[in-house]
């Protein structure tokens, strides 16, 4: 492993870290965390529009200072 892909490791452990920072993980409930709906197998939301859903009013929500 050289120098170029070590750098590249460590950017994308460093992506890696401020995407969780950003989307902390969301425990496990068997309800989507957006529609209340029941989800199984470990999955915290029912589908993707949920979980974009969820992530368009986070975004909004931290924007405006409430998060």
């Amino acid at each position: 492993m050289d120098e170029l892909d070590r750098a590249q490791a460590r950017e994308e452990e460093m992506r890696a870290d401020a995407l969780k920072k950003r989307y902390p993980s969301l425990p496990y409930t068997g309800h989507c965390h957006w529609c209340g709906d029941i989800t199984g197998g470990g999955r915290t939301f029912c589908g993707a529009e949920c979980r974009d859903d969820w992530q368009r009013e986070r975004e909004a929500a931290r924007r405006a200072g409430r998060a």
